[in-house]
């Protein structure tokens, strides 16, 4: 059995999806990633005539954004949903790093005409490189590398892990590719096969998508409840459709702008050190307080610090299960600043303090 590793750029493959989309025709191609590792893997075949080649492991490397505007909360949600399906759904290993947008829209296009802030994503590029090289130096772990990518920063890389032993494959776009991939004589030695190219096999990884009837969950909601989406959903996710999650985004930059614009709301404030910071995956607390008619409230972390929360942050509960009491795990969005409580993001209800007599000041348990 000949093993193969597929390590993708994600940051890059994002960013030039738009030319795949020109040369299918499509306007809202999306890859289905399910499909890409083994489309690479079948043009390998093709090109050497090995065959029983087997895809071991396919990593994803990304960024996601932390310290934005709330109005772009489901477009943040939106791509950390993405690496939780890559992880769930195509068991991807997915590295995923953080990108400071100090307070800013995530878009440009969103943003004053004036303001020359650009936001800078770090650790991408290295951690392929590094995994890459970190399994190549393990006996036995795979034979042949393939590398979606495009930045000629790789190709040192390259080198080195043929050095060791190893066969490289890069697929690639022809508008995004540096010439010492697609050079065919390979004078800098980087590769054991012909370039792949990804606009050559659009038909074969473009993600159909399949409409189903689902219940929006959202108490905005207005008419029929059932709604044809083609929205992924994780088990027990509450479904909210495309018009309440722009009522949603409305409700969230009034209720937050109203709430900075204060020194407090209901006596919650933030603390400007704290366990963890923006990104944080593991950040434990006590739901604080309920505004159960505007959908939002507040989680005392251990240490004292408090953080903001809509309803559309829950991940496995609906607004209406929600109680004082309930240990929540969540990610931080917005590090709490000059006295005012910070934002939460993707909170899970881990333990509900229904009938079980803790109050809100527990804050020992873990």
């Amino acid at each position: 059995m000949t093993k193969l590793m597929v390590f993708i750029d994600g940051t890059w493959l994002y960013s030039n999806l738009r030319h795949l989309a020109k040369e299918s025709n499509q306007p809202n191609f999306h890859i289905d990633y399910g499909a890409l590792p083994h489309a690479v893997r079948e043009q390998i075949e093709r090109q050497s005539g090995l065959t029983g080649l087997q895809v071991v492991r396919t990593f994803f490397f990304g960024s996601y954004p932390v310290n934005y505007d709330v109005v772009d909360e489901d477009r943040a949600r939106k791509r950390k949903d993405f690496f939780r399906m890559l992880r769930e759904d195509y068991h991807y290993e997915v590295e995923a790093y953080p990108i400071d947008y100090a307070d800013r829209r995530i878009l440009q296009d969103d943003r004053e005409a004036d303001d020359t802030f650009s936001p800078r994503e770090k650790c991408v590029d290295i951690a392929l490189a590094s995994a890459m090289m970190y399994f190549a130096a393990i006996p036995g772990a795979f034979d042949i590398a393939v590398a979606v990518v495009g930045d000629k920063d790789y190709f040192p890389m390259f080198q080195r892990v043929r050095n060791l032993g190893k066969r490289i494959a890069v697929a690639s776009i022809r508008q995004s590719c540096a010439k010492v991939y697609s050079d065919r004589q390979d004078e800098k030695r980087i590769k054991d096969f012909h370039i792949i190219w990804l606009n050559d096999m659009v038909d074969r990884i473009a993600w159909v998508p399949e409409e189903s009837l689902v219940e929006c969950k959202s108490p905005l909601h207005e008419g029929n409840r059932e709604v044809l989406t083609t929205m992924r959903l994780r088990e027990g996710q509450p479904f909210f459709c495309d018009s309440c999650r722009a009522k949603f985004a409305e409700q969230k930059a009034e209720q937050m702008a109203e709430f900075t614009a204060s020194a407090s709301l209901a006596g919650h404030r933030g603390e400007e050190e704290g366990e963890g910071g923006e990104g944080d995956q593991h950040n434990e607390g006590i739901v604080d307080a309920i505004i159960p008619d505007r959908g939002f409230g507040f989680i005392k972390r251990r240490d004292g610090a408090s953080f903001f929360f809509h309803l559309t942050h829950l991940t496995n509960a609906d607004w209406g299960t929600v109680n004082v009491g309930d240990l929540a795990r969540f990610t931080i969005t917005k590090m709490p600043q000059g006295g005012k409580a910070g934002a939460a993001g993707e909170v899970t209800i881990v333990e509900s303090a229904a009938g079980n007599g803790r109050s809100a000041g527990n804050l020992t348990r873990r």
